[in-house]
């Protein structure tokens, strides 16, 4: 067995069509098919059923298949490894990165990363704390940035900045003071949905005053993205805890309703998630060089802060 039919057939996998796979890897699809036979014959198991269409994958070719992956990423870190060693910022950089942060801080670093490493092609996908955890230990993301601590014992953090939280209240007669966490009026918070890990820190926030978010209203919105949350909070005239960045992406109309915390300042913690065994040292220092260096002087110190886990 070698290398070559590791990639042939993890190409099926992926094309879910040997054809296509033939395309992908540059071959015809008799050398293709010729070569995934052989390897099926070394080991004794038929990884693909080829009666059906699609090409489907049989039970103790999905095992085979995980293990494939798994060898496919380790020779990946190897060629990284080699790249870090001879001061190489070349390939690839896969990044995941929360919903919370991305439109806030993206525009900030991205442009000058990519300017100062033009032989680095950075992937930037935006999705939720779990699935950068997952793809993280699969190996299908190089980097996370999102809200810490994960408290992962495989995943290694890397701290960036503490970005304080604000208060966006839109009620009628806001006195526009600084309000304590056990001051904040619950009955108009209006929160992300399910699975957002910033609606997991409100409620943390919230604890804080022996109080559980809810409306007077008759009828419930919980929104998917922040842009929709700020826009149902004004029309309502309700109230959200918005980090610290977003709040500096408002309109400067909407920023007169921006309400400072009383310290403590509840805040969260932003980092770098990277697995334990993620070899390119060198490109992560300088990522995230990079990241501190565009939010430097954005975001005040608060002194006496409160740190509010984005998971627990």
């Amino acid at each position: 067995m070698n290398i070559q039919q590791f990639q042939y057939v993890l190409a099926v996998v992926d094309s879910k069509n040997f054809e296509n796979a033939a395309d992908r890897c540059f071959v015809t699809q008799s050398t293709l098919s010729t070569m995934i036979g052989r390897f099926e014959s070394e080991i004794g198991i038929k990884i693909f059923n080829r009666r059906t269409k699609p090409v489907s994958i049989t039970p103790e070719g999905q095992h085979i298949i995980s293990r494939l992956r798994i060898i496919q990423n380790e020779i990946e870190q190897l060629g990284n490894m080699v790249q870090e060693l001879k001061d190489e910022m070349v390939g690839e950089l896969r990044i995941g990165i929360i919903s919370t942060i991305a439109p806030y801080l993206l525009p900030r670093f991205l442009p000058e990363f990519a300017k100062r490493f033009p032989k680095v092609k950075t992937i930037v996908k935006e999705i939720p704390t779990a699935q950068i955890q997952k793809d993280l230990k699969d190996r299908n993301l190089d980097v996370g940035i999102l809200a810490i601590p994960i408290g992962d014992h495989e995943l290694v953090e890397q701290e960036l900045y503490t970005e304080p939280f604000l208060i966006y209240d839109c009620k009628e007669g806001n006195a526009k003071r600084k309000i304590a966490v056990t001051e904040l009026d619950y009955s108009k918070l209006w929160l992300l949905q399910e699975g957002h890990c910033l609606r997991t820190q409100v409620y943390h926030i919230c604890e804080r005053s022996n109080l559980s978010p809810k409306n007077d209203l008759n009828f419930e919105f919980e929104s998917g993205s922040m842009d929709s949350l700020l826009r149902f909070t004004k029309g309502n005239k309700g109230i959200t805890i918005l980090p610290y960045l977003a709040a500096l992406d408002l309109p400067e109309t909407d920023r007169s309703d921006l309400v400072a915390f009383e310290s403590p300042v509840p805040v969260r913690s932003i980092g770098l998630l990277t697995h334990k065994d993620f070899v390119r040292k060198q490109l992560l220092q300088e990522l995230n060089k990079v990241i501190r260096e565009s939010v430097n002087g954005l975001i005040p110190d608060e002194g006496s802060i409160d740190v509010v886990n984005p998971l627990k």
